[in-house]
């Protein structure tokens, strides 16, 4: 799967609109406020501490190092992966059963 597409998955899962792919692949911060609005979890911080909270309210594991780019050596910005999406529609499939 593409990020495009677990955007699409995670938005259609929590009833929001779509917010597509950003610029340079990035994703927008309307999809990880949608969810938290939707959810009740805190949509204050970054889009990494969004997916973090999360994903932990689901009882998963979140892995800084992995599905976001704090752990990179520029600290990337305030972005989530692949990898982290994915984690987060598993998080929001958990919360919403």
């Amino acid at each position: 799967m593409s990020k495009e597409s677990e955007i699409t998955a995670i938005a259609r899962l929590v009833g929001i609109p779509d917010p597509g792919l950003g610029v340079g692949s990035s994703v927008p911060k309307a999809l990880f406020d949608g969810v938290c609005h939707r959810l009740r979890i805190d949509a204050s911080g970054t889009m990494p501490q969004q997916a973090q909270r999360i994903v932990t309210a689901a009882n998963l594991r979140y892995r800084s190092d992995f599905f976001d780019s704090r752990g990179t050596p520029s600290r990337g910005g305030s972005t989530v992966t692949l990898e982290g999406l994915q984690q987060l529609k598993t998080a929001v499939q958990i919360l919403l059963n």
